[in-house]
């Protein structure tokens, strides 16, 4: 058998390795949501996994392990700002970021021109 035969048998098999852990955490996923488990820690087991899947895909799939340094950085730029983003609802659920403290700089908070929440209806009261 020539070179390039056992080349392509070696890719089709690392391919067909990657697809059964593709395959074996999309079982987890599934077994993970008949846990009983709180709402963080559901969501950290269901983002670890699917950044795991993800992972795999770019890096067998779409070939990233054969790119060169700047593909990496990019990558990791890429992955702090999704952290950064997915912090967001994090800190203003945790209080490190008031929600009132966002409409106060603009003044369009409810009240902010000295009328209350119920003059918009109309009639008396």
């Amino acid at each position: 058998m020539s070179a390039h035969a056992e080349d392509i048998q070696a890719h089709v098999r690392t391919y067909v390795v990657v697809f059964a852990v593709l395959a074996a955490l999309t079982v987890v996923t599934v077994a993970v949501s008949y846990l009983d488990l709180s709402t963080p820690m559901a969501i950290a087991v269901a983002l670890l996994v699917a950044c795991t899947k993800g992972a795999l895909v770019a890096l067998f799939f779409m070939h990233l392990l054969d790119e060169k340094k700047i593909i990496y950085a990019l990558l990791a730029l890429s992955v702090i700002f999704f952290a950064m983003c997915l912090s967001i609802p994090t800190e203003w659920h945790s209080g490190l970021i008031r929600s009132d403290s966002v409409w106060s700089s603009t003044g369009a908070g409810a009240g902010a021109h000295g009328e209350s929440a119920h003059d918009d209806h109309g009639g008396g009261h």
